[in-house]
């Protein structure tokens, strides 16, 4: 994420040796084009509001505008002989209707549901025109009970194997954070240079401080206040000294999380070897980019990328920067990013640098030899816009949105 626009990235794809972003994201959006679809905000929902606390019987408020369709639905994660399960939980009860108007509400009972964050997606569609709208309405649920699937778990990760636990926050007491890094365990910016969100990522104080912690949460919430350029958030495990925790290879590191797809989100869980200009990689273990409509990426799938900045190849070329776009409902829990929580993987050995997700391998190629020589900085944050190069648009959310994670841990040998 080093000062890159998106036209950077899609000149970089298009030599790829691999399907490359420019590539993949195209033909997400062709194939909605082909189904006759055509995307429009068409939904709000007046109450709850956007990131507020639910719990008991809850009301739901909604309007729309000529759609014929509306679903409303939840994923709850739960465990089995099998391992944990995604469970889709429908909302709407039987018979539900909007008025003439497009409004309508309805209850559901949050002591059923999860305690914690949760994301409850509406869907709607009109036959006639093809219009189809998603709105993904973010609560926490002060009620109902803990999530087994929550918190570090007590095992070790498949891709650990052999390694020994090296660094590991279950966000489970005070933060620590600072604007530079200095004094604290986390920094606040990308060190030494190179904040990269359209919505600046904001120091841990004052109104527009972007963090919080909740319950077994660290939760990152972007805002954008009238008369503000609005705030978000993004954590370094180095000071802007360059002092802090770096993984050292051979290593394996994960994080669970969950954020919403709207257009301009953009969550990641990266790392980088280099934090002043200059040459270095950076492995970005999931990039996320949120939204659905003209111009948005329209993908419930992530981004895999390793980055080998200013690097040439034995014909003294520039390295490629091989990625892969991850789809995610067809494996594992068959839930996107949004709707449910997923853990995110990378293992960098001596041959291979490879990437997991929910402890299954996705993707993999060779490791570059900085990413196996030099030690590697944890980034998580949740960038709205910017140097992604995807519009903003949170209006129909208040302006807001909020990223979960649940824990961050690596293994090293």
């Amino acid at each position: 994420m080093n000062n890159r626009s998106i036209a950077i990235i899609i000149a970089l794809a298009a030599t790829m040796p691999v399907v490359g972003m420019s590539e993949e994201l195209n033909t997400d959006a062709i194939s909605q084009q082909q189904e006759n679809v055509r995307w429009e905000q068409r939904i709000r929902v007046l109450s709850p509001a956007p990131c507020s606390d639910v719990k008991g019987r809850v009301e739901v408020q909604m309007e729309t505008k000529g759609l014929s369709h509306i679903a409303a639905r939840c994923f709850v994660l739960k465990q089995s002989r099998k391992g944990t399960v995604a469970e889709d939980v429908p909302l709407l009860p039987e018979g539900f209707s909007l008025d003439a108007d497009g409004r309508g509400s309805f209850h559901f009972n949050a002591d059923k549901l999860p305690h914690g964050p949760l994301t409850i997606q509406f869907t709607g569609e009109n036959e006639e025109d093809g219009v189809r709208d998603l709105y993904e309405l973010q609560v926490y649920n002060t009620g109902g009970k803990r999530d087994k699937t929550s918190g570090i778990p007590d095992t070790i990760p498949v891709a650990a194997r052999g390694m020994k636990l090296a660094y590991s926050d279950d966000f489970d007491g005070p933060l620590s954070i600072s604007r530079d890094g200095r004094g604290a365990r986390y920094n606040a910016h990308k060190p030494t240079f190179g904040d990269f969100s359209g919505w600046p990522f904001s120091d841990p104080v004052g109104d527009l401080n972007p963090f919080r912690q909740r319950d077994t949460y660290l939760i990152i919430r972007a805002r954008k206040p009238e008369g503000s350029r609005g705030s978000t958030g993004l954590l370094a495990t180095v000071d802007m000294d360059g002092k802090g925790y770096r993984a050292t290879p051979p290593f394996y590191m994960e994080c669970r999380l969950m954020a919403q797809s709207a257009p301009g989100t953009w969550p990641a869980f990266w790392t980088i070897t280099n934090i002043n200009h200059g040459q270095g990689d950076e492995l970005d273990v999931i990039e996320a980019y949120g939204g659905w409509g003209e111009g948005n990426p329209n993908s419930t799938g992530y981004w895999v990328t390793s980055h080998f900045w200013n690097q040439n190849d034995a014909e003294g070329k520039p390295l490629k920067h091989p990625g892969q776009l991850i789809q995610m409902t067809d494996k594992g829990l068959k839930t996107s990013w949004s709707q449910t929580f997923h853990t995110y993987g990378l293992r960098v050995d001596r041959d291979f640098t490879t990437y997991f997700m929910d402890d299954r391998e996705v993707w993999r190629h060779r490791t570059n030899s900085f990413s196996y020589s030099q030690p590697h900085v944890l980034l998580i944050n949740y960038a709205i816009g910017g140097s992604s190069g995807w519009k903003i648009d949170l209006e129909r959310y208040g302006n807001t949105s909020e990223m979960y994670v649940d824990f961050v841990r690596v293994f090293e040998e």
